[in-house]
């Protein structure tokens, strides 16, 4: 399943929450809202960056599909609970009363959350972020680069770094929100 355009993320244990738990907490989000917040921190897909690729995929007819492959990493925040969101950090309102999010700075904003077990190659797509546009991903995801924004590229890559991804999503309006 390679979509042209992708957000790539690693998901695990988060702020005191088992990923079945934020699994069922943002399927609810979803059901009673249409869409859930997918929250996340640090440098790495600023919600300008993130909304100007999402434009991007929209301008050429294409969906933005989020990517998560599993972490056993424990991250906590000493961030608190998240109530309020804002497209541009200016304008602030509160988020639906259902949402949880700990811990974040940013959220995606998606739909159809779903567990599936594929495998991609990270070289047969190019990062759109960071220092130099258009390296591979395979490249690009390294250390603590743990998300990035991708693009899938039509020739297949010599070089091999599968990576298994254990849910999918889509990024919907207004796709990616501060959060605080």
């Amino acid at each position: 399943m390679n979509n042209k355009y992708i957000i790539y993320m690693k998901a695990g244990p988060y702020c005191g929450y088992g990923l079945d738990e934020i699994e069922k907490i943002k399927n609810n989000e979803d059901k009673l809202y249409g869409k859930f917040y997918w929250g996340y921190g640090g440098v790495f897909c600023h919600p300008k960056r993130v909304l100007d690729f999402a434009n991007e995929a929209i301008k050429k007819g294409k969906k933005v599909l989020v990517y998560f492959s599993l972490t056993q990493s424990k991250f906590v925040s000493r961030i608190p609970h998240c109530y309020y969101q804002s497209p541009d950090k200016n304008s602030w309102e509160l988020l639906p009363p259902e949402v949880i999010l700990v811990g974040n700075q940013y959220s995606l904003v998606c739909s159809k959350l779903k567990r599936v077990n594929f495998v991609i190659n990270l070289y047969n797509y190019l990062a759109t972020l960071g220092k130099h546009p258009g390296k591979s991903l395979g490249d690009y995801v390294r250390y603590r680069v743990d998300k990035a924004t991708a693009i899938y590229k039509s020739e297949k890559s010599k070089l091999t770094r599968n990576i298994t991804i254990s849910y999918v999503c889509e990024l919907v309006p207004p796709y990616c929100v501060y959060v605080k």
